[in-house]
Order: structure tokens, then sequence, then C-alpha cells
């Protein structure tokens, strides 16, 4: 498919998502919000909403669906990346964070430029339909200039930055955040549109919100909403999903100092495992006077 089939695809859809015209289906949430969709969109996409259709259309209440177990906004998140392949945070809602928390700079994302970071992440939009010099980033450019980038991080890789090294018996780190992390950090959010990427079978939703998650550690690790992820992370995923449990341990293992902060010390005494998962990393690495 040739770069302007591709954008008039692409296009289309941001209409439908937009005008919401032609629509067939209502996805409510548990606030009474009411989020118009098209089947054709949403069913192939998710094995939930198919499976739903269906059961509604055999009981004579199709037209309908309600996703009272999840907040508004996850909901919201999720339609959003249904039909444009990426997700962005209510804007209100991350200014008020980054106020909350004594940071007025733009809360934006930094649009990638082509060829300047180099390991690009998942399935996210740019990543399904090229590079930074894809075309896709023109059909969207009337979305805000933090929506629709290449989910990346500079050109060491992400082991290199949530990495260590041992230097007498001592854990060391690089301190180099990610561009593209945003000044709010909506850990839990994007916790929670991973534990929505599961719920509803959606592993291109998974893989962004990793992305995502990712990113945001590289300048939020010591955010106070660390925690909360961490209990959500772990008390609504299957213990046999250990990407975004990975990405926690990594954190936590990088940033001993973490332990000391309350909030967390109560996420590791309750969450089972997790002391056990820290306590053998922390046997990666010997003391030279052990070796």
């Amino acid at each position: 498919m040739g770069d302007k089939p591709r954008a008039e695809l692409l296009d289309g859809l941001r209409s439908l998502y937009q005008t919401r015209e032609y629509a067939d289906l209502v996805v409510f949430a548990r606030d009474g919000s009411r989020h118009p969709v098209h089947r054709a969109i949403v069913c192939p996409r998710s094995q939930y909403f198919s499976d739903q259709v269906q059961s509604k259309s055999r009981e004579g209440t199709d037209g309908h669906i309600t996703l009272s177990d999840d907040e508004p906004e996850v909901v919201q998140l999720l339609i959003e990346y249904l039909y444009l392949l990426d997700y962005e945070p209510n804007i209100s809602a991350v200014a008020e964070d980054a106020s909350s928390h004594g940071d007025s700079s733009d809360t934006m994302s930094v649009r990638t430029e082509g060829g300047q970071y180099g390991q690009v992440y998942g399935t996210s939009a740019i990543s399904a339909f090229g590079g930074p010099q894809s075309p896709f980033s023109q059909v969207y450019r009337t979305r805000t200039e933090s929506s629709l980038t290449v989910h990346a991080i500079p050109t060491s890789d992400f082991h290199g930055t949530f990495g260590r090294t041992a230097n007498r018996g001592r854990k060391t780190h690089r301190q180099d955040p990610s561009p593209l992390a945003t000044t709010a950090p909506r850990l839990a959010l994007h916790a929670r549109m991973y534990t929505a990427g599961h719920k509803y079978g959606i592993d291109g939703l998974k893989t962004l919100a990793l992305d995502k998650f990712k990113i945001q550690l590289t300048r939020h690790w010591d955010s106070p909403e660390l925690a909360e992820a961490i209990h959500v992370i772990y008390d609504t995923t299957p213990s046999a999903d250990k990407d975004m449990r990975e990405a926690v341990a990594d954190v936590l293992d990088m940033h001993s100092r973490l332990l000391d902060k309350p909030e967390i010390e109560v996420a590791i005494m309750e969450i089972n495992g997790l002391a056990y998962e820290l306590l053998r990393r922390s046997k990666r690495i010997e003391p030279e006077y052990m070796g």
C-alpha cells in the first residue's frame, strides 16, 4: 500500500472517531458517559467486544455495552486507541497533576524527529505503519504534539537505562530521562491501560501502555504514583504476565532508595512474590570481597 492510500485510510478512521458518524453501538462507562462506536472497528480489534455484541444480539438487547469495572478515563482512552492506535491522557487531568507536583513545564511529549532516537518499541501507531519518516504523522497533525509519536528512548537501549553494573559491589545507574516523558507521571493510568489491554484482548494496547509506562519511569521513578501503579499491576494482571512486573522490579532494583519510602514498603509487604523477586535480583551481582 502506497503512502497516499494509507494516509487516506487513517484519515478516515480519525474522521469516524471525531464525528462518530454511522456509529451503531454505544459503550457506556460507569459514570454514565456514552461513547458511540462502530462495530466494524471495535469488534475485529477486541474479542471481548465481539463476544458481547454477538451475545447481546442473540438476547435481543444489542445496541449498547457497559464497562462498569473500569474508570471512565480508561474507557475513553481504550476507545481512542481502537481508532487511532494511540491514546493521550486527559489534558486537564494531566495539567492538574503536574500543577500538584509543582512542575509548570509543558505536559506534552516531545515529538521525535526522524533518526534522532534509535530504538522503537512495540506496536504503537508509528511503529506499525513505519518509522519517524512515515506520512502517518502528517495525517494526525491536528492532534496535540504528544500524540502518535514514536515511543522511543535515546539510542542506548532501555536495559541500558534500567540496567546496572558492578562497581565495588554497589549498583550504579544512569539518569537519562526520555525526552518523550511527560511532566505528569500518569504511571497508574498506564498500568490501568495495560490491564485493559489484557482484559479486553487487545495486545497492541498492552504493548503501547508498557512502552509509555517505561518511558515515564525514566523521569518519574520516584513519583508517589509508583506505589499505586505497583498495586494495579500485581492486583489486576495474571502472575504469568511478566512484562509490567519486570519493569516494576527493574526500577525498584535500580533505585534502591525507593525501598525506604513507606508506601513502597507497604506494597512490597502486601504483594506476594515481589520481595522474593527483589531478593533474587540482588544476588545477580556479588560484592568484590565475595569473589
